[in-house]
């Protein structure tokens, strides 16, 4: 298989996913996978179908995890496992990543500053959500995004003490 029988394989995966046709779409992108084991976008495809139309966490998160690795330069790859994360209640991994995500400087750091925030938040960790929140809106440029951090904001903040709320002011 040719490197170009490879993206067009791609693209009609990607057409495939546009039009709903998901189990075709699988299939292609395996086949694909099967002969480019590094076609990294392949692996994120695959993991986003996985995670939203599957429900199999497990492998979508394979398969998310060799996106990174193949495709490092991919933004999407990174918000598809940062949702990831969350969505399997593993907020310390999302919190390690969110940091390394963060550094690369390819990741939206709108996105994984708000699901650092989740993370914190569900921890229970209200200050540190609060701050991710905040660095999340300074990072967004979508207004609809950014209406949606700000209910986020203040969902913590209503869940904050008199204590954490007046700290909030101080600081």
């Amino acid at each position: 298989m040719s490197e170009d029988n490879a993206e067009n394989l791609f693209f009609e995966a990607d057409q495939l996913i546009e039009e709903n046709k998901i189990i075709e779409a699988k299939e292609v992108l395996r086949d694909l996978l099967n002969e480019y084991p590094d076609y990294g976008r392949a692996h994120n495809h695959l993991g986003w179908l996985y995670s939203v139309k599957f429900n199999n966490h497990p492998k979508a998160k394979n398969h998310l995890e060799l996106a990174i690795k193949f495709a490092s330069n991919h933004q999407g790859v990174y918000t598809n496992y940062a949702y990831l994360l969350i969505e399997m209640n593993l907020f310390d991994e999302m919190l390690v990543f969110g940091k390394k995500a963060i550094d690369n400087n390819i990741a939206d750091k709108g996105t994984i500053y708000n699901k650092m925030g989740q993370a914190y938040e569900l921890k229970g960790e209200l200050m540190n959500a609060f701050k991710q929140y905040k660095l999340s809106v300074k990072s967004a440029i979508n207004n609809q995004f950014i209406d949606e951090v700000y209910a986020s904001v203040n969902r913590v903040k209503s869940k904050m003490s008199i204590l954490q709320k007046l700290k909030l002011i101080n600081d």
